[in-house]
């Protein structure tokens, strides 16, 4: 296989990023032999430490031990995930340490009021993979009567039920060690001691500013000084810490059935929100069977609809059809393969795939490989149409990975919906409350994922655990809206093609496709990017195949852990576009 040493070539590359930049389709009269230069991405950045350019963090090395690794998105939560495991604990016990670390040092992206999530886990004693659906779903009283696009988006009506915390105990009865009181208290003393603001904090708060201020719930707690956080500055959560140590000692009935249950949605009626009590008590996690396929030789684990985990293994499967040993993953020819694939894997996404537990869905036909061939004989090698749209923000998901000293891993991605969720505060608990309806559903009638009341939602959220010879390899996970199942598929094939270590796999420059207001990517409505760090002539030559390079938007943020074949050596790589640091022992 043709490959480059990203680390020694991509500052040359970077040289040439003006290439990035939006060359004008053929029919405006702004077409040209050559690409403007890109807007600079203030969430990527200029060329981060270690040569990779369009990194907002510095860019770093897997990270190695022998007993437990964690990485989070967040290095607080990183941290807890991997004291958790210096304590005696399991990676279970670890993941949900730092999902409720990531509660309070990244409170934009996920906690108890999010969406929800999906778990994958891999039982090292049975060698086995098991899934949890913690997707939220839809209050009764949601409907395209009652809900607008507006009320989508932010505010008393944006919620569903959250998802996330059943979840987290779900996993750490079934197969933790510790108890929730163990495993929460990194988080709480985080947020009764308070939190230092990062760059990467500010700019996300600073973007979501105006959302946040229209609800005084929000701004008291997370506006001290009557204005968002710089960089430096010290959060104080002492409501959420105490809603935290209640919910330790309480568990998860006193959310859906109890006291802060109560509170929530006693706050949310008083200001015209629709989420009842009896909306809280019938929801439920379930235990899914993860779907498979194969991919260069190796078996791949990832949750059934609403999770995109279809999508993914439908454009992984059409791209092993492909001499990839023999291609150059930063070359024209793969990447254009790589963008036609995903988009008819996300065709088939916007048609079928939904949270909903009534609808049928041909699995099995999408992901099988006979399928990828007829799929990819509907692609070109040397034209695509143009598509043109806007770069596209950063979505409030995050996703963790650990891996522990027994072999058992975990991959989880769980998410707020937009940054900082519907932006409320519910009241005096110190819990953001999600915008799960964004992603989860649609107002338009008669699509598959047309919202109804008391429906489970749909998550693009694509986490996955790769083996190999019937041994745990990885478990990796992404952040980023409809980027998601496209970023993972980019660094299983990182690993496995290209032979990159997990750091390196993850951190390198990635391609995307992508489309606003929470839908998928279709080519009729869709924008195409790659990151800098190509070699310079890529751009140009994807543009004379016919596609249409937008400015780099949203690149996704990935985290991911994994184990040494002969060692059992575990390593952690974690995203440089955002705050994170992989964390071993």
């Amino acid at each position: 296989m043709r490959r480059r040493d990203f680390l020694a070539t991509s500052a040359a590359a970077a040289a040439g990023s003006s290439l990035i930049g939006c060359r004008a389709p053929e029919s405006t009269a702004a077409a040209e032999t050559s690409a403007a230069p890109a807007a600079q991405n203030p969430l990527s950045g200029p060329v981060g430490d270690g040569g990779v350019p369009g990194l907002f963090g510095s860019a770093h090395r897997a990270v190695w031990g022998a007993r437990g690794v964690t990485a989070a998105a967040d290095y607080y939560a990183s941290l807890a995930g991997t004291s958790i495991m210096m304590q005696g604990g399991n990676a279970i016990d670890a993941i949900v340490a730092a999902s409720a670390m990531l509660n309070v040092s990244e409170p934009y992206m996920s906690g108890l009021g999010g969406f929800g999530g999906y778990m994958l886990i891999y039982l090292a004693e049975e060698n086995r993979v098991v899934g949890l659906d913690a997707l939220g779903q839809s209050p009764a009283a949601s409907s395209p009567e009652t809900m607008t696009l507006a009320d989508f988006d932010a505010g008393y009506k944006a919620p569903i039920v959250p998802g996330a915390f059943k979840g987290w105990t779900a996993a750490l009865e079934r197969y933790g060690t510790m108890s929730l009181g163990d495993v929460f208290e990194p988080a709480i003393r985080t947020a009764e001691d308070g939190f230092a603001f990062s760059r990467f904090d500010e700019i996300v708060t600073g973007s979501d500013a105006e959302r946040l201020g229209r609800f005084p719930s929000t701004t008291r707690v997370l506006f001290p000084n009557g204005r968002p956080p710089r960089m430096g500055e010290i959060i104080k959560q002492p409501e959420l810490a105490a809603s935290m140590r209640r919910l330790a000692r309480e568990g998860a009935e006193d959310f859906y059935q109890g006291e802060i249950g109560d509170r929530i949605v006693a706050f949310l009626a008083e200001n015209g929100g629709h989420m009842t009590k009896a909306d809280l008590e019938s929801y439920e996690v379930g235990w899914r069977e993860p779907i498979t396929t194969t991919f260069q030789g190796h078996d791949l684990y990832a949750m059934p609809p609403g999770s995109c985990g279809m999508s993914m293994f439908q454009a992984l499967n059409i791209m092993d059809g492909y001499d990839l040993a023999n291609m150059d993953l930063y070359g024209s020819e793969f990447a254009h393969l790589w963008l036609e694939a995903y988009k008819l894997a996300l065709i088939d996404d916007d048609v079928y795939n939904t949270g909903k537990e009534d609808v049928e869905i041909p699995v099995d036909r999408i992901i099988s490989k006979a399928y990828a061939d007829e799929q990819r004989e509907r692609i070109s090698p040397a034209r695509v149409a143009s598509f043109s749209g806007a770069p596209l923000p950063f979505y409030g998901t995050t996703s963790l990975s650990s891996a522990d000293r027994w072999g058992n891993a975990v991959a989880f991605t769980q998410s707020l919906v937009s940054g900082y969720g519907s932006a409320v505060i519910a009241g005096d608990t110190g819990i953001f409350l999600n915008n799960g309806h964004m992603f989860g559903f649609v107002l338009e009638e008669g699509h598959v994922n047309h919202l109804e009341g008391g429906k489970r939602a749909k998550g693009v959220m694509t986490p996955c655990v790769v083996m190999k010879d019937g041994n745990l390899m990885a478990a990796i996970g992404a952040a980023g809206g409809y980027t998601i199942p496209q970023t993972v598929g980019q660094v299983i094939t990182k690993l496995t093609v290209g032979g990159m270590d997990v750091q390196l796999a993850i951190a390198s420059p990635r391609m995307c496709i992508n489309r606003g207001g929470g839908r998928t990517p279709i080519p009729e409505d869709s924008v195409t990017y790659l990151e800098a760090g190509f070699p310079p002539e890529v751009y140009e030559e994807l543009a004379d195949r016919g596609h249409y390079l937008a400015d780099p938007g949203n690149p996704g943020g990935v985290q991911g852990v994994y184990r040494d074949a002969e060692t059992g050596a575990l390593a952690g790589g974690s995203d440089p576009r955002r705050d994170g640091h992989a964390i071993a022992w």
